[in-house]
């Protein structure tokens, strides 16, 4: 069975063993209020903070998405592996940014088309992960392995970049704060750092010391969708909530009114 056959007929088992659940559920109250977690550390462009307060592109399309269906959302911030036992034990409603891995449709709910397939139309935003290496190195990336790697790769605890980097093969070491990671390749402990693009990129340009020593290879290691993982909870006891929060994330992901926000964002008008 290919991968994807696999991931496919995961997917549509998650789909089948919620199904008669949802069938059989009593009527449950309207939701009032909404819990979504997010990553604790700065992600650059999609969630950050200034002065304690959560900023970012998914953080405005999510404040648009709940003006649409009238229902507050209140984003708690908390490390990433934290956010997603939280989504499985139903203590939030929703996790922001998450990348598939089969490892965690046993935590939440993908959004998915009737066929069982991850629906990427349905995704908060696209991001990329990229090669950071020391000025002098000559580690590359081909775009399905690494070339001239004499060391591990540094990623975020966590993180599914770490996925793809040990089924080459290659040693990995993890650190929380994107910082750090930095800092060990810098230091030789690591050959390179793989991490999410716009977020290693808004790092440097705030720190002249990590930038002097640090650059990004131009071949991305990856770019794939995130998405909004819903509770079990949530899509067993209001299944058309669910699907009106996924549809909803999709229509204001293209609307104008967003493209206005990203606009201003990216010409530093906006979240200063």
């Amino acid at each position: 069975m290919t991968t994807f056959a696999r991931t496919r007929a995961v997917l549509m088992w998650c789909i089948i063993s919620v199904s008669p659940a949802l069938i059989a559920s009593e009527p449950q109250p309207a939701l009032t209020s909404l819990k979504f977690c997010h990553e604790d550390q700065n992600a650059y462009p999609w969630v950050f903070q200034v002065d304690g307060k959560n900023q970012g592109l998914d953080i405005s399309l999510l404040s648009l998405v709940s003006q649409k269906i009238n229902i507050p959302v209140e984003f708690i911030s908390l490390p990433w592996k934290r956010c997603l036992l939280h989504l499985q034990n139903a203590k939030v409603h929703g996790a922001i940014g998450a990348s598939f891995k089969a490892e965690r449709l046993n935590m939440g709910r993908y959004p998915v088309t009737a066929k069982g397939n991850l629906n990427a139309n349905r995704r908060i935003h696209t991001s990329s992960y990229s090669l950071y290496i020391p000025k002098q190195s000559k580690l590359g990336w081909n775009g399905e392995t690494f070339i001239n790697l004499d060391g591990p790769i540094t990623i975020q605890s966590g993180f599914s970049i770490g996925d793809l980097i040990r089924k080459l093969g290659v040693q990995t070491v993890e650190f929380t704060n994107p910082k750090d990671n930095l800092k060990i390749v810098i230091e030789g402990r690591a050959a390179g750092a793989a991490m999410h693009t716009d977020r290693v990129d808004l790092i440097l340009k705030n720190n002249p010391d990590l930038d002097a020593n640090i650059k990004k290879y131009k071949v991305p290691i990856q770019t794939k969708p995130y998405y909004l993982m819903l509770s079990f909870e949530l899509a067993r006891n209001h299944p058309e909530l669910a699907e009106t929060i996924w549809t909803t994330i999709a229509d204001v992901r293209e609307s104008e009114e967003m493209a206005n926000i990203r606009n201003a964002f990216y010409l530093g008008s906006l979240f200063e």
